[in-house]
């Protein structure tokens, strides 16, 4: 299969006509159209339905469409990145995870790496959805799910759940460093919606104790959770570090150890660059290790 022919398929599906899709490529539409033929021959496949001057994509077309995607993304990616190791330039990968991920741990540890570090670009997102997109563009995911049976993976940290309390709280005002599970289902608190990790964890934690609370609110940020925790509205359950000039506390489930998620890095075994993701993860690992000393418990 040349990879010459895919890119003419994807020009032919993004335009809407092989008229438009040659001039997109820079080609006649006859041979453009030769070229479609020849990728179909090699599949064994045909891709569209003919009829008039439109082609549209048959159910063969349509399942071949994302890996066509994927192949021609991985082949840009990899041209870019040993064009950046030609020139030596730090190359860059692009990471997906969720929004506080990026903030706390990312962002930081590509500060910390210096010019010599890669150069970053990242896809927000949450729950399972940053390892989805391994197969969508991103070279690396870090997430608290599971990740996906065949990927290589590397532990980044523990990171602890958090409760941020109204400065008039008396937890606050008492200097505590972690409340028991036992005293926070007696809150009324303000949460992150089901989706993120923080509300699972908690969640299976209450409901291991045979406890129940209440929810205040429920937000899609989790910082507006802390947010309104700091503004005196309630106590917040969030595993962001703190802002808005509050202090966290731990807390400890019946066994007395802190509630923690484990956040862990995962990329393909068959990436062209899996050594340097490796050595990325690494990084990442060991800068949380010394930053966020608490991370190293779980």
């Amino acid at each position: 299969m040349d990879l010459r022919h895919v890119r003419y398929f994807l020009a032919v599906v993004d335009t809407g006509s092989t008229a438009r899709a040659a001039q997109q490529v820079h080609v006649t539409q006859p041979s453009l159209s030769r070229q479609l033929r020849a990728l179909e021959a090699s599949l064994r496949v045909s891709l569209f339905e003919r009829g008039g001057t439109r082609l549209r994509l048959n159910a063969a077309g349509h399942r071949f469409l994302p890996v066509a995607r994927d192949l021609v993304a991985r082949a840009d990616s990899a041209a870019s990145l040993l064009r950046a190791l030609a020139d030596g330039v730090p190359p860059r990968l692009t990471i997906a995870a969720p929004s506080a991920t990026v903030a706390d741990v990312i962002a930081p540890y590509v500060v910390s790496a210096g010019r010599d570090g890669p150069h970053v670009d990242v896809l927000e997102a949450t729950g399972e959805a940053p390892y989805t997109a391994l197969a969508s563009g991103a070279d690396l995911a870090v997430s608290a799910s599971p990740p996906p049976v065949g990927t290589e993976t590397l532990t980044v940290g523990h990171p602890p759940l958090w409760v941020y309390t109204p400065p008039d709280h008396p937890w606050h005002t008492e200097r505590r460093r972690h409340v028991g599970l036992d005293e926070l289902v007696a809150e009324p608190l303000l949460l992150p919606t089901a989706e993120h990790h923080t509300r699972g964890i908690l969640d299976r934690a209450v409901e291991a104790m045979d406890g129940r609370y209440t929810a205040l609110s429920q937000t899609t940020n989790p910082l507006l959770a802390q947010a309104l925790a700091a503004a005196g509205h309630g106590v917040a359950v969030v595993s962001e570090d703190p802002r808005y000039g509050i202090e966290p506390l731990l807390i400890h489930g019946p066994d007395g150890k802190p509630l923690t998620m484990t956040l862990t890095a995962a990329w393909r075994a068959s990436h062209y660059t899996a050594d340097l993701l490796a050595s990325f993860a690494r990084g990442l690992a060991a800068y949380c290790a010394h930053a966020y000393p608490l991370w190293s418990t779980g």
